[in-house]
């Protein structure tokens, strides 16, 4: 018998059925309260998400959103990023700062059995509007191609965004614009040309020092040379210069793309007035407005003489401007009998119907240096008229170097703000074209001057080859601004070409960054998400 009792005391398996049995139950609604409390963390979790992204949005629409667009935009938000039902929303204005608040249950499992079928979930987001100071620089194609409604819808997103954007950042020291308008030229204003004297000389101390005043720049040129000031030139003629300017010679540096600081100690870097030769009278050219036989290439001492001599310049033996270009009455130099100036015809040119002449191809609107002029802004977008053929890098360049704080412009706070946002938006309906043509050039006159110059790499080659150059300097212009800090956004509007679009993708600053907008009916979005994604307001709690 007491082997007996002392077995059963021993046998551990039933005590570990009772055990279990006892446990059970409160192993179960463990099990059950984690599953509930699981879905209410979660359900929360989504909960806050969805404010955050709703205080953002309402926050970006600036102080001055109404209580009602407020309210109509944090719905939006909350029902596109929340399953759930939700209650008692509300979105509170103080001051910059927004607050969303909203209601939701989360479902319980098991809660029934403790006689709860749901739980509420209460749950509020804050932003405050902590804008950043903003600079950004509109670089705008201007090109022929984009006549009509392509340039109309252009200047309605674009007025749209700056009206949106001042509204919404309205500290006129957070915000300003620049606009650079391009087509085959930039055209930097000619208010920085220097002034000439009664006899007609170039004034000593006038004109901005960042442009080749006395001609010192030594690159690969058509018809001219160094020695003699190409605005003497235009002065010689009775000419004004109309603003353009030439792209910096490449020359184993980046100066063509870059924002190197002009030097006079240095000519290279400093920026070369565009002067459009008087052409071979021939078909095959354009802007022949000077009696001459001279030829543009041959540079023989007479040929030398004769090519300077038209533009009334004086020379030495070996055919080497005198006087710093400046008008001299030579024989076989035509003079106005009037004014005293060289004879030029002026009519319009076949080639792009602009009158003849030494301005003849800057027919782009003049650029825009930073400014919280809004109005200004506005009123030069809607003056732009669509002209001449497309160069994407030369825009680019000069997006860059407006945004940057040392010369030729000084407009930017970039090197002394603290919370500043540089920006660059560059839409163009066109691939990058040089201009091919079938003459002793080998090309119409763009800012690169001739192809026969070699400026770009080249001296001859078709426009494939010419536009796979462009290419690859847009994209060193883009890579040095991206490298300056800026911020660079791209639209490609109604270009179907491969090779363009993806140049202007790995030009943006990121995936996001790059539009691909097949109709026009379509910029005014394109605009509106790029706005979306400069403005920038932060989550406070």
């Amino acid at each position: 018998m007491r082997i007996e009792i002392r077995d059963f005391a021993a046998d551990r398996s039933g005590n570990f059925a009772i055990m279990t049995a006892v446990l059970a139950v409160p192993m179960l609604f463990a099990a059950a309260y984690m599953i509930d409390v699981s879905t209410i963390t979660r359900t929360k979790t989504e909960l806050q998400q969805a404010l955050d992204a709703a205080v953002l949005a309402v926050a970006r629409e600036g102080k001055d959103v109404t209580d009602d667009a407020a309210n109509r935009i944090a719905e939006q938000f909350l029902s596109g990023n929340f399953d759930p039902e939700y209650t008692k929303l509300s979105v509170v204005k103080t001051g910059t700062q927004f607050t969303v608040k909203a209601q939701t249950t989360a479902k319980m499992a098991f809660g029934g059995l403790l006689g709860y079928s749901s739980w509420p979930i209460n749950a509020s987001s804050s932003a405050d509007i902590a804008y950043a100071s903003y600079e950004i620089a509109l670089v705008l194609d201007q090109t022929g191609s984009m006549a009509g409604g392509k340039l109309a819808s252009l200047k309605g997103a674009v007025i749209g965004l700056v009206d949106s954007m001042a509204t919404q950042v309205n500290d006129k020291d957070k915000l300003k614009f620049a606009m650079v308008p391009f087509n085959n030229f930039v055209n930097v204003g000619a208010q920085y040309g220097p002034s000439f004297d009664a006899k007609g000389k170039q004034v000593a101390g006038t004109g901005a020092p960042w442009l080749d005043l006395k001609g010192a720049s030594e690159f690969p040129q058509s018809e001219l040379d160094v020695g003699a000031s190409r605005f003497q030139l235009y002065a010689n003629m009775g000419v004004s210069w109309p603003g353009c300017v030439e792209t910096r010679y490449l020359s184993g540096t980046d100066y063509d793309i870059d924002d190197t600081t002009p030097n006079t100690a240095q000519p290279k870097t400093l920026f070369v007035p565009a002067f459009a030769i008087d052409e071979p009278d021939a078909a095959a050219y354009g802007n022949s407005y000077i009696k001459s036989n001279a030829r543009p290439n041959d540079n023989t001492v007479v040929e030398k003489k004769k090519r300077w001599a038209k533009y009334g310049v004086r020379t030495d033996l070996l055919g080497k401007p005198l006087n710093n270009g400046l008008l001299d009455p030579l024989a076989g130099a035509l003079l106005d009998a009037m004014t005293k100036k060289v004879k030029i015809d002026a009519s319009l040119s076949k080639l792009n119907g602009l009158p003849k002449g030494p301005g003849n191809g800057c027919d782009v609107q003049p650029l825009t240096t930073l400014t919280n002029d809004y109005k200004a802004v506005k009123d030069k977008v809607s003056a732009l008229k669509a002209a001449g053929t497309t160069n994407i890098k030369e825009g680019v360049a000069w997006g860059h170097r407006v945004l940057s704080p040392g010369a030729p412009f000084s407009d930017s706070g970039a090197a002394k703000s603290a919370g500043l946002e540089r920006i660059m938006i560059v839409l163009t309906d066109g691939a990058n074209v040089f201009g091919n043509a079938p003459n002793d050039l080998g090309s119409r006159y763009a800012s690169d001057g001739y192809l026969v110059d070699g400026r770009i790499g080249i001296e001859a080659g078709g426009a494939s080859a010419t536009n796979a150059l462009m290419n690859a300097r847009t994209l060193a212009a883009c890579t040095a601004a991206k490298a300056a800090g800026i911020e660079i956004y791209t639209i490609r509007l109604e270009e179907p070409d491969v090779a363009t679009g993806t140049m202007l993708k790995e030009c943006a600053s990121a995936e996001d960054h790059y539009f691909d907008v097949p109709s026009r009916t379509q910029l005014d979005e394109a605009f509106a998400k790029i706005k979306e994604r400069i403005v920038r307001v932060r989550i406070s709690s």
